[in-house]
């Protein structure tokens, strides 16, 4: 009972440090990667995209969402190396879920005539605690070898093993159990979310929220009424992977540890859905804030470019200073010219050129016309 207690004081401990990363992890991870981004492919001397801005916007949340993807698969890595340091049953007698009563036995005997305190003492090898591994090997073995109780460790954990309780002794007894300790859970985790989604978190993303719950209940109502067999695919590929990263990975994953692997990512996924929003979704007056800067941006721009445009005509203007003739000349070319573009662009003397140019195409050419 102690060490499940421990077991649950460090995931809860683990999560702990899993919802403070999230919170101030991904912010920092993306200021820093869009700040090397800038150093890395803007020349030196040019100037850099400022907070406020289109460009910054547009860059800052797409690094955002590689960082917070690159945190999500971490997660779910940090998930699996736990469930993999936890170990079970299993992988303490050094056995499969696959394997046969005769062979869970042999291996069981194996350790017995190693690992029996009687047999230590006999060879003055006892050492602290033997008496407690011997207990665990033989509560492995006495577990997987009932159906019934190895039915409910594979849905349950060690939990439904390490504690007594009475009237448990068929599958039958055990399905009814977890239904009637899961309602009341799921019930609880759907008003939460519900009463978070409505004050805390932002309505953009929510139905993928509701749907991941969703998900989470189907898949331990799947794994708590069916015979779990993987897929021989699924199997190959696990495989592989375990044998690629044997340090990290575990060998295989009993319903229990996926459930626990699914429930801790399930966790993760709604905050990286939340963390995902637009600014704006996340926080409605930042929107207000964000088009107040966009506007501020776009007046310096305007201010910016009415005074290199004013320098540009200084510039032109610069050969007439100082000479009467040729600014007088400069001022009556202007005048006439702004007269006759005035002139041209007027509608009236458009339509008054389109009937002249009308009559002279209706009009016979005549030889003196040609001539």
């Amino acid at each position: 009972m102690l060490t499940f207690l421990d077991d649950m004081a460090d995931g809860a401990l683990s999560q702990a440090f899993s919802l403070v990363g999230w919170s101030f992890l991904p912010a920092y991870a993306t200021s820093f990667v869009q700040s090397a981004y800038y150093r890395l492919t803007i020349p030196a001397g040019r100037r850099h995209p400022q907070p406020g801005e289109p460009l910054f916007a547009y860059h800052n949340r797409r690094i955002r969402i590689f960082v917070l993807s690159l945190y999500l698969v971490y997660t779910l890595a940090q998930a699996l190396y736990d469930v993999k340091l936890a170990g079970d049953f299993y992988t303490l007698l050094g056995v499969t879920p696959w394997s046969t009563e005769r062979e869970v036995k042999s291996r069981f005997r194996k350790l017995a005539s190693k690992y029996h305190p009687d047999k230590l003492h006999e060879n003055g090898q006892a050492f602290p605690g033997a008496d407690a591994v011997f207990v665990q090997f033989k509560l492995a073995h006495d577990t997987i070898i009932d159906p019934a109780r190895r039915f409910a460790y594979d849905r349950f954990g060690p939990i439904v093993v390490q504690t007594h309780q009475p009237g448990l002794k068929t599958i039958r007894d055990y399905v009814y159990a977890g239904l009637r300790s899961k309602a009341p859970e799921y019930m609880t985790s759907a008003a939460m979310l519900v009463i978070l989604n409505y004050i805390w978190l932002p309505k953009w993303g929510q139905y993928w929220r509701y749907f991941a719950v969703t998900c989470m209940a189907f898949l331990e109502l799947y794994f708590l009424t069916h015979i779990w067999h993987p897929h021989n695919l699924v199997m190959f590929w696990a495989s592989t992977a375990q044998r690629l990263l044997p340090q990290l990975l575990p060998p295989h994953l009993l319903p229990f540890q996926i459930l626990a692997v699914v429930r801790r990512m399930s966790m993760s996924l709604n905050i990286f859905i939340s963390q995902l929003a637009p600014p704006q979704a996340r926080n409605p007056a930042m929107k207000d804030q964000q088009t107040t800067q966009q506007i501020a941006h776009l007046a310096q721009t305007a201010g910016r470019l009415d005074a290199e445009s004013g320098a540009l005509l200084q510039l032109g203007l610069s050969p007439f200073r100082g000479d009467v003739q040729r600014s007088e000349t400069l001022r009556t070319g202007m005048k006439e010219g702004l007269l006759s573009t005035t002139l041209r662009n007027s509608p009236q003397v458009r339509e008054a050129v389109q009937r002249a140019l009308d009559r002279r195409r209706q009009s016979p050419v005549t030889l003196q016309d040609a001539g």
